[in-house]
């Protein structure tokens, strides 16, 4: 499929499977040309729980997006999340010499990993050349001692073979495996935000995932087994309805927007084992939804905290996810976070319909972006250190690399 200039998204959501096709045209822009999906079946948190339902899933997804676009899909690009992901700096550096190079990204990936775990993405965050620091690029700088600082996303290695099995039992083959809110951030995130600081934080069904950018690096991600699923829930024992009434109820009527005076809003609800119809007020459905908003939001900004990029006064906070359409989110967080709150759908692009620009379809989005860097062979955000880019520093330096 590279051959042909065709990126797949492949969005593996807790609510969702969502496969979005793009074309890369002769000027090098992409072109948005179909998009797939379907209820999301044996994934709950980000994490294969059930294998055939979500493969499935991920057929019936893959199928509409080829019916849409027109165009025979063979190999995707996936994403993975869950609460068993783990981002860890490290630092590595050698000595430059004639006959001995070790490429300094590769020293810093020689760090014990945790039993079960193998590195998913390496992203430099620095590189420092004879003590002098804040280099991103060093390609072509004379030195002699080259060191580099990274972020380490690691896996559970049993989740990330599950995703890939179940893209590979659908017929396909995964071109690489991308952390979701890498992905998220590609599309979302504008180069003003990249470059001062910002926190992404994308609110799943699942999950909740945050991510910590500064001068064009990730320097933090975490993700949080909570989402938009666990409002569902506390709707649903808090009323006394089923899930799927809970779930309406939320999507049609959930609002952490103040009351606006006047009568307040009452809406139907159907109790199990009740025939009639009662009502609950707004006022009541706020009671319930807040307080869990709240709890998400406080937790997320605390685990953001934990990296010092996002503690500083510039640093603004994107929310995307399905859980940023929740009407006075982005009002209840910039009170929590004290600072400016915006929500982020996809950046846009050529061929990307109103249906896309929306904060739901982030993720899937910037997974073409990963794409088309990786099939392009140019650095960005989630993109991993190149052998190449070394042994241009090592040539333009005079010396020999391996």
């Amino acid at each position: 499929m590279s051959e042909q200039k065709i990126v797949v998204g492949l969005d593996l959501g807790s609510h969702r499977v969502s496969a979005l096709v793009a074309e890369l045209d002769s000027d090098g822009r992409q072109r948005v040309l179909g998009l797939g999906t379907a209820p999301s079946q044996g994934i709950r948190k980000g994490v294969v729980v059930g294998f055939e339902p979500a493969v499935e899933a991920v057929r019936a997804a893959v199928e509409e997006a080829e019916r849409a676009s027109g165009m025979g899909i063979r190999a995707v690009f996936p994403n993975v999340t869950g609460d068993g992901l783990r981002a860890v700096r490290s630092e590595g550096g050698r000595d430059i010499t004639g006959e001995d190079v070790l490429m300094v990204s590769g020293v810093a990936r020689s760090l014990q990993l945790p039993p079960g775990y193998q590195i998913l993405h390496t992203l430099p965050i620095d590189f420092i050349l004879d003590s002098r620091g804040g280099i991103k690029d060093p390609v072509g700088m004379d030195g002699v001692r080259l060191q580099a600082e990274v972020l380490l996303l690691l896996g559970q290695a049993s989740v990330l073979e599950n995703t890939a099995k179940v893209v590979s039992k659908a017929g396909l083959t995964v071109e690489g495996l991308v952390f979701s809110p890498l992905a998220a951030a590609m599309a979302a995130l504008q180069e003003a935000e990249r470059e001062e600081g910002v926190v992404l934080i994308d609110i799943g069904a699942g999950t909740t995932e945050v991510l910590v950018v500064q001068d064009g690096a990730a320097r933090h991600a975490e993700v949080l087994p909570l989402g938009g699923a666990n409002i569902t829930r506390d709707l649903s024992i808090g009323l006394g309805i089923g899930q799927e009434d809970a779930e309406r109820l939320k999507l049609d009527h959930a609002s952490l927007l103040p009351a606006t005076g006047g009568e307040e809003a009452h809406f139907p609800i159907r109790q199990v084992g009740q025939a009639e119809d009662r009502y609950v007020t707004e006022s009541t459905l706020s009671s319930i939804v807040e307080p869990r908003v709240t709890e998400l939001l406080e937790l997320a900004w605390e685990r953001a905290c934990h990296c010092p990029a996002a503690r500083r006064p510039a640093s603004g906070v994107v929310l995307c996810g399905g859980g940023a359409l929740l009407p006075g989110l982005p009002e209840l967080a910039a009170q929590i976070f004290e600072r400016s709150v915006r929500v982020g759908a996809p950046l846009q692009q050529q061929g990307l319909t109103a249906e896309l620009a929306d904060p739901r379809y982030t993720p899937v989005v910037g997974l073409l972006h990963y794409g088309y860097r990786r099939l392009l062979g140019s650095a960005d955000l989630a993109d991993e250190p190149r052998p190449g880019g070394i042994r241009k520093l090592l040539r333009a330096m005079g010396r020999k690399g391996k």
